[in-house]
């Protein structure tokens, strides 16, 4: 009986110790709908900020601050600093072993849209070396490009997803690396016509993530594991799914 006991006090113990880190991390973001971005209340917002919110719940965290950077100086920090969590991040075979990972927040087509202004149809990845292609920098379609053969200098980068569409409208860029979900969102938020795009190419699915930091306890991931896990399962997060990522 008394070692029993002592399990549970260590259990818990274990359980208060991995709450208590929870709250000592840092949350990155990005703008990617609908996964993450800024609401129109300034705070952020979106399927992975909110299923965030219900492992916070779950785990007993008090709520986080969320800072939304532009995703090369969020992934530069996750790098760097031996606390961060960067979401929603995709996990490629190039960034696996980089960090820890807690999955899946969801999944994301990685494709390259044309514009009507010049519609083009690849009909091979080896085509994309005879393009000039915006992508985010350091997002997971710039990583596809390169893995994929690409001349690095073909790729014109951007801070933000709205810069690279942009480059793609002006002209200046041929086609858009992106996430199919977030290239369509952003087209929307710079009111322009959907019908002014078509996916020339689909480089890749991935799995989104939350990323921590290398330096993170097992203890804690396991903790965040268990309660995404948990949350996915429940009625909330169908609520979710129904709010960010309704049904065509």
């Amino acid at each position: 009986m008394r070692i029993r006991f002592c399990g549970c006090l260590l259990l818990l113990s274990c359980l208060g110790t991995a709450q208590a880190e929870l709250g000592k991390l840092e949350y990155l973001t990005e703008e990617y709908p609908p996964y993450n971005f800024t609401d129109q209340t300034g705070q952020p917002g979106g399927l992975a900020v909110e299923l965030l919110q219900l492992i916070w719940q779950r785990t007993q965290t008090p709520a986080q601050p969320i800072r939304i950077l532009p995703w090369a100086r969020g992934y530069y920090l996750l790098t760097q600093k031996p606390n961060v969590v960067l979401f929603s991040t995709a996990r490629t075979d190039t960034r696996d072993p980089l960090f820890k990972w807690v999955c899946p927040i969801g999944y994301s087509e990685y494709v390259l849209l044309a514009h009507k202004r010049r519609p083009l149809t690849l009909s091979a990845v080896e085509q994309i070396n005879d393009y000039r292609i915006s992508a985010v920098r350091a997002d997971a379609s710039e990583q596809l490009l390169l893995n994929r053969g690409m001349d690095e200098s073909r790729i014109i980068s951007a801070n933000r997803l709205s810069q690279a569409l942009k480059m793609l409208v002006s002209g200046r860029a041929d086609l858009l690396a992106t996430g199919k979900l977030a290239g369509y969102d952003a087209i929307k938020a710079l009111q322009l016509d959907a019908n002014d795009f078509t996916v020339a190419f689909v480089l890749d699915a991935e799995e989104l993530c939350y990323a921590f930091s290398r330096q993170v306890d097992d203890s804690v991931i396991k903790q965040f594991q268990r309660a995404l896990t948990q949350a996915l399962a429940s009625s909330e997060y169908q609520g979710l799914r129904l709010k960010y990522l309704p049904a065509p």
